[in-house]
């Protein structure tokens, strides 16, 4: 077998190790974003940032000669591109509005030839009237948010649909997906539409096969708890999952094979319920785990171009762990292949041409912000096409190092520390303790972060725990977390602090603690939990009155929005104030700096100014920092500098990295 040559067309930098990164180039926002492949592997679309705006181009894949693309007005962004065809593409735009600073997806399909030919609008409200550069005049308005479910194999015309219609609340317009979907077919060249069924359950997710025939629903109920169905054929009633295939595991389809015989479905594996995936036999009901070796669950995988059949599973214990379906399929031993010649890094196929010769492939890292390469797998060939975040010099990055420790109450929790650089016989860093959001469902992964990378350039050790209820880890360790908001899941961030200050490695004497959304309630409520061993805290858009922080979040806009917020917070008023940082302010002995966006929705930012009244009652005022274009996290690049250059001077004033 031939050697795998990577051919490297960027010419890197001479970057000056010892030279500090500015802090702008950490906050700037990535400029080569994502890319895929053609059918037939002669084109690129590659989605772009320059001057703030983010548009795609169209390149031809051997030579990448820009040979189209499109523009949107600025501060506007292309959301999403995708083939339909060799000629044609579908995009979506993220828009800016004055309500956000940050440019929010639409419900509007676009989609144009790349020899930029036959531009149009096929869906959206605006769809309705004419748009700059189409043919048609009239075309029906759609207030209701669409996703393609089907490319309608043999049909090049059309495209299969699922539409989720909007709720009016007042004179807003809403996605709360309590409405019943509808299944659409769309003409990808007049955006003319034929509604064929309107699905049974609200806010139903629908999975068709490649022919376009539905067969599996999933939707939540107003309970938050998760549904699925099948049904043979579309003249066939619909079965709950469990009874159609006596089963009583927790499935949700995800995928059916190219020759509609198999299904497959995510589901709980073993004890702690790790989150896998599964294979469903159609015809005899059989079921079996396609990967039974996962320790955490499943983030993503790979499926075999020939059969749709999934075969490379993706986890994170700690650093990027690969499982493999058939260790004889050739498309895994090249994949193998590539992960060795990358020297272990996240190794992704993002996409292939129709005939497996030509493949796209992600290259990244806890180091390296992503890299794009093509490979052709009948000359071993794989050539370098373009990395995100070129400013940032991968050798001047810090490595995350994965850890795991025993709580007091023997529960295993896993995080990363990311040590500075540090000279020979150097004092031992302070650390910052950076907490994640969520906290359900989201965990702090192996790869690269903006932020722990600019605090590690900076000297100081920044210590991230995936403490009891964060995602990943399976469905019992998550919902461990569930009505422990400020209990459990704080003393697992302290007992991590702890552990990793007893192991010498940092000064235990300089800590700080920070996080956004449930992060930045966690970095309040660490310290009143453990007020001898902060420093400082740094609360960013975070929830501090937990009896009443929720009254005007937009969760309350889904129709499950109180029954999830009742399972994982509770109601008991007595627990809610206790573990409310507002009535603690007296507790705590730390500096506070306080982060919030003005218009932020998901938390208002009333809770920041009642924790800063609190802490001034108590005599310990805050630092409080107000972005006025900013929501639930500030976007706007400006902004962000302000944010992070005030954020870095605060811990360089209380805890001193020198």
């Amino acid at each position: 077998m031939k050697f795998l040559v990577l051919l490297c067309a960027l010419a890197l930098s001479p970057f000056c190790v010892a030279q500090q990164v500015p802090l702008e180039d950490f906050v700037r926002h990535g400029d080569y974003l994502d890319m895929k492949i053609s059918p037939d592997g002669k084109h690129l679309v590659a989605r772009a940032r320059a001057d703030g705006v983010v548009g795609i181009l169209f390149l031809e894949a051997e030579t990448m000669k820009f040979i189209g693309g499109v523009r949107p007005s600025e501060g506007d962004q292309i959301h999403s591109a995708d083939w339909i065809n060799n000629e044609r593409v579908i995009y979506r735009y993220a828009e800016k509005h004055a309500r956000y600073d940050q440019p929010m997806p639409t419900s509007e399909i676009f989609a144009t030839n790349i020899d930029g030919s036959k531009a149009e609008l096929l869906y959206g409200w605006r769809a309705g009237t004419k748009h700059q550069g189409s043919r048609i005049a009239q075309r029906e308005s759609s207030r209701a948010t669409p996703y393609i479910i089907s490319h309608l194999e043999g049909d090049d015309d059309h495209i299969l649909i699922i539409e989720h219609p909007w709720t009016q609340r007042a004179n807003m317009l809403y996605d709360t997906r309590e409405k019943h979907p509808i299944i659409s077919r769309l003409n990808i060249y007049n955006g003319r539409k034929r509604e064929l069924e309107t699905l049974p359950k609200k806010g139903a997710n629908a999975l068709a096969t490649r022919d376009g025939e539905v067969n599996f629903i999933t939707w939540v109920d107003e309970e938050f708890e998760f549904h699925s169905a099948y049904r043979k054929s579309g003249s066939e009633e619909w079965l709950d999952i469990n009874t159609a295939f006596n089963t009583d595991l927790d499935l949700t389809p995800v995928a059916i094979s190219d020759d509609s015989t198999k299904a497959y479905l995510t589901g709980p594996l073993g004890e702690k319920k790790i989150e896998t995936l599964y294979e469903l036999d159609l015809a005899s009901g059989e079921l079996s785990p396609v990967f039974d070796d996962v320790k955490t669950d499943i983030m993503g995988w790979t499926a075999d171009s020939n059969t749709n059949r999934p075969i490379i599973a993706y986890t994170q214990p700690g650093k990027t762990a690969y499982h493999y379906a058939d260790t004889e399929n050739q498309q895994i031993k090249l994949h193998q292949m590539l992960v060795d010649a990358f020297g272990n890094q996240t190794v992704t196929i993002t996409s292939r041409s129709d005939d497996g010769k030509t493949i796209l492939v992600r290259v990244s890292s806890d180091i390296n912000p992503g890299e794009y390469y093509i490979f052709e797998t009948e000359t071993m060939n794989a050539r370098f096409l373009w990395a995100n975040r070129s400013w940032l010099d991968p050798r001047q990055m810090h490595t995350m190092q994965p850890f795991t420790f025993t709580t007091s109450d023997d529960v295993s929790v896993s995080g990363y520390l990311t040590m500075p650089t540090l000279e020979e016989d150097a004092d031992k860093p302070p650390m910052v303790v950076v907490i994640h959001g969520g906290p359900h469902g989201p965990r702090d992964l192996w790869s690269f972060d903006s932020e722990v990378q600019l605090l590690a350039s900076r000297g100081y050790a920044v210590l991230q725990v995936n403490f009891r209820g964060s995602g990943g880890y399976g469905e019992v360790f998550e919902e461990m977390g569930y009505l422990q908001w400020g209990g459990d899941m704080i003393r697992d961030i302290n007992e991590a602090a702890k552990f990793i200050i007893e192991q010498g490695k940092v000064d235990g004497d300089r800590v700080c603690a920070y996080g956004g959304s449930y992060g930045g309630y966690a970095a309040l409520m660490t310290v009143i939990r453990e007020p001898d061993m902060y420093k400082c805290t740094i609360g960013y858009v975070g929830l501090y009155d937990l009896r009443y922080g929720f009254d005007e979040s937009d969760i309350l806009t889904r129709e499950w929005g109180k029954s999830y917020l009742n399972k994982v917070l509770g109601t008991d008023m007595k627990v809610l104030t206790d573990f409310s940082p507002v009535e603690h302010a007296d507790k705590i002995k730390a500096s506070v700096m306080l982060l919030h966006g003005e218009k932020d929705q998901r938390v208002p930012v009333e809770n920041s100014i009642l924790m800063q009244e609190a802490l001034t009652k108590a005599g310990n005022p805050a630092i409080y920092h107000n972005f006025s274009k900013a929501g639930h996290g500030v976007y706007d690049e400006a902004e962000r500098k302000a944010l992070y250059s005030a954020l870095v001077e605060f811990l360089d004033n209380h805890i001193g990295a020198e």
